[in-house]
C-alpha cells in the first residue's frame, strides 16, 4: 500500500500553496481530502439530488399557497381601490411578484455564486423560526404572518446554498417581502388618524394659497358650498407605502448606491404625503369626486406623478453627487464563504419541506370557545336607569378601521345638560381591526382637541384622558379611557402576533368608554359643573361595567 513520506507531504503542501485548485493524485492526499470532505449524510446521485431538491422547493411553495391569492373578499375591480388606498389591505401576490423580479435581475450574480454552506448559526435559527411562525400563522388563521415566515425561509435557504455571498446578493428581494406585512392594527390606526389630520391641514393651506376660502376643523375641510371629510382612505398612508416600494424598485433598476439611494428612499414618503394632499385638494374641488372611478383615477394619477417626481430627483442627484460604480449586482468572492455545501442542502431542504407540509395539514386551527358576553345595552340601562336616554347614530366613515364587538352610543338627559355615553367591547377574534383607536376619543368628525390631561379616579378607578373639544361654537368636556388595555406598544405586539386568536387570549374583552357633556361657557365654573355631571354618570357606570362585562367585583364609587 503506497504511503506518503514526510518529504513527499512537504512537497504536496508547497504544491497546494502555489496552486490551491490543483488536483493531487497521490493516494495519501486523496485519503486526506476524503477525510476532510466526509459528510454524515449519505451520497445521492446528482440527478436524483436535483429532482429531490426541486420536489422539496415545490412542497415548500405549496405550503404558502394562501399567499398566492389576491383575496377572497372582493373581486379585482374593487380590489384595486382597496390595495392602492385602503391602509389595512395588502396584496401579497403583487409584492411577491415584484420580489421575484428583483431576484430575476440578479440571475447572473446568482449563477456565478459558488455553492458554499453558510453558518449554521444563521441557517438553523432562520429555518426553525420560519417554520414555527408558519405553524403559528396556521393555528391563529393569521395569513399575514406567513410573509415573515416566508422571508425567514428564504434567508435560511440562501445561506444554506450560497453562504454569506448569497445573502449579499439576495438581501433586497428578501427584505422587499416585508412590504406585505400590515402594521399592527392599533399602531396603524394611530398613524392613519394623525395622517388624516395632517392631510386636512395641508390641504387647507393649499386652498388658501390658490385663493379658495376654507376652514379646517379636525379632519374636516369646510367650504361655503360643501364640507369634505378626510377619511382613512384619503390619509395617504397607503400611497406612502406604495411610492416607497416603487422608489426601491427604481433605486435597484438604476443601481443607485450609498447617499444617492438613501436620499431617494428618505424623500419618497414626503413626496407621497405632499402629493396626496394635492389629491385631496382635487377631490375637494371636484363636484364628482364621490364617483368611485373618478376617485380611483385621481389616486392612480397622483401615484404616477409621485414616481415622476422621484425620477426627476434621481436625475438631479446624479448630477450633484460624485459618480459611483453602478454595477453592484455581483457575486462576492469565494473567500467570503465557508466550507462546500456537499449534501447538506438536500437533507435540510427535505426536512424543512416535510415539516412545512405537516404544519400546513396537521396544525390545529384555534377555535374561540369563550362564552357570550352579557348584553352591553342591558348593562347600561340598568346602571343609568334614573335618566332618560335616546340612541345616537354612529358615523361609520369616521370610525374607519376601528372594530368592535358590542357598541352602545346614547344621549342621557340629566337635569342641567345631557351626557353622551359611548361604550364598546373589543372583538378579540377579529384580524385587521382594533378597538384601540384615537377616533374613539372623539364623538365624531370635525372636532378639535384644545386641551388634554390625565385624570385619576381614586381609590381604585381608572385614569381617564380628560379632553376639552371644540367644533365651531360647540364645546365638550370628554372623559375617555380603555379598560384592560396595556399600552400602545403592548397592544401592537399582541395584534402583530395574533395572541388574542390563540390560547394566550385575554380572559375578558377590552372596553372603550367615552363620556362627554357640553360646556355652556368658557369659565372655570362651567367646566366644574360639566365635570360634576360626568362624575355622576361615571360612579354608576364604572362598577356596573366592571361587574357585568369584565367579571370583576364592583369597586367603590369614586370619592367614597
Amino acid at each position: 500500500m503506497p504511503s506518503l513520506t514526510a518529504a513527499g507531504f512537504r512537497g504536496v503542501i508547497r504544491h497546494l500553496r502555489s496552486d490551491p485548485g490543483a488536483v493531487v493524485t497521490s493516494m495519501g492526499v486523496e485519503r486526506l481530502d476524503a477525510a476532510r470532505s466526509r459528510s454524515p449524510f449519505p451520497a445521492v446521485p446528482r440527478t436524483w439530488s436535483a429532482a429531490l431538491q426541486a420536489l422539496g422547493l415545490l412542497a415548500l411553495l405549496l405550503a404558502y399557497k394562501d399567499l398566492l391569492s389576491l383575496g377572497h373578499r372582493y373581486g379585482f375591480t374593487t380590489g384595486v381601490e382597496y390595495w392602492l388606498f385602503r391602509p389595512s389591505d395588502r396584496a401579497p401576490l403583487v409584492i411577491i411578484a415584484l420580489s421575484l423580479w428583483l431576484v430575476y435581475r440578479r440571475r447572473h450574480a446568482i449563477a456565478a455564486l459558488e455553492r458554499r454552506l453558510g453558518s449554521w448559526r444563521l441557517i438553523a435559527p432562520s429555518l426553525l423560526a420560519g417554520s414555527a411562525l408558519y405553524a403559528w400563522a396556521v393555528y391563529t388563521s393569521a395569513d399575514d404572518l406567513q410573509v415573515p415566515a416566508l422571508a425567514l425561509h428564504c434567508l435560511g435557504l440562501a445561506a444554506l446554498y450560497w453562504g454569506a455571498a448569497g445573502l449579499r446578493v439576495l438581501w433586497l428581494p428578501i427584505a422587499f417581502l416585508l412590504f406585505s406585512i400590515p402594521l399592527p392594527a392599533p399602531l396603524l390606526l394611530a398613524v392613519v388618524f394623525k395622517l388624516q389630520l395632517w392631510t386636512a391641514q395641508c390641504t387647507g393651506w393649499l386652498l388658501y394659497v390658490i385663493g379658495v376660502p376654507a376652514l379646517v376643523s379636525g379632519d374636516q375641510i369646510l367650504r361655503a358650498s360643501q364640507s369634505f371629510q378626510v377619511i382613512d382612505g384619503c390619509s395617504g398612508q397607503r400611497s406612502i407605502e406604495t411610492l416607497t416600494m416603487l422608489t426601491v424598485l427604481l433605486i435597484d433598476l438604476f443601481r443607485r448606491r450609498g447617499l444617492h439611494a438613501g436620499l431617494l428612499f428618505a424623500v419618497a414618503p414626503l413626496v407621497a404625503f405632499a402629493l396626496n394632499s394635492v389629491r385631496v385638494l382635487t377631490l375637494t374641488l371636484n363636484p364628482h369626486s364621490e364617483i368611485v372611478a373618478v376617485h380611483n383615477f385621481q389616486g392612480v394619477a397622483i401615484l404616477l406623478a409621485g414616481l415622476l417626481v422621484i425620477y426627476a430627483l434621481d436625475g438631479l442627484l446624479e448630477r450633484l453627487l460624485p459618480p459611483r460604480d453602478g454595477s453592484a449586482i455581483r457575486a462576492p468572492g469565494a473567500r467570503a464563504s465557508s466550507a462546500r455545501s456537499g449534501r447538506a442542502p438536500l437533507v435540510v431542504l427535505s426536512v424543512v419541506a416535510a415539516v412545512m407540509t405537516g404544519a400546513a395539514h396537521l396544525t390545529p386551527v384555534w377555535e374561540d370557545t369563550q362564552t357570550e358576553l352579557p348584553s352591553l345595552s342591558e348593562t347600561l340601562t340598568d346602571a343609568l336607569q334614573e335618566w332618560h336616554w335616546s340612541k345616537l347614530e354612529e358615523d361609520f366613515f369616521f370610525r374607519g378601521g376601528a372594530r368592535f364587538g358590542q357598541v352602545v352610543s346614547r344621549k342621557y338627559q340629566l337635569v342641567e345638560a345631557p351626557v353622551y355615553v359611548f361604550v364598546a367591547t373589543s372583538d378579540l377574534a377579529q384580524r385587521g381591526g382594533s378597538a384601540i383607536s384615537p377616533v374613539t376619543a372623539l364623538p365624531g368628525t370635525g372636532w378639535v382637541v384644545l386641551e388634554s390631561e390625565p385624570r385619576r379616579f381614586e381609590p381604585a378607578g381608572p385614569t381617564v384622558d380628560a379632553r376639552l373639544l371644540e367644533k365651531g361654537k360647540q364645546r365638550l368636556l370628554v372623559h375617555h379611557w380603555y379598560e384592560g388595555a396595556r399600552g400602545l406598544a403592548n397592544e401592537a405586539a399582541r395584534s402583530l402576533f395574533a395572541l388574542d386568536r390563540s390560547a394566550l387570549r385575554r380572559h375578558s374583552p377590552l372596553l372603550v368608554v367615552r363620556l362627554g357633556t357640553p360646556i355652556a361657557g368658557r369659565g372655570a365654573e362651567e367646566r366644574a359643573l360639566a365635570r360634576s355631571r360626568l362624575d355622576r354618570v361615571h360612579e354608576r357606570l364604572y362598577p356596573a361595567l366592571q361587574s357585568a362585562m369584565l367579571g370583576r367585583s364592583p369597586l367603590a364609587p369614586p370619592g367614597t
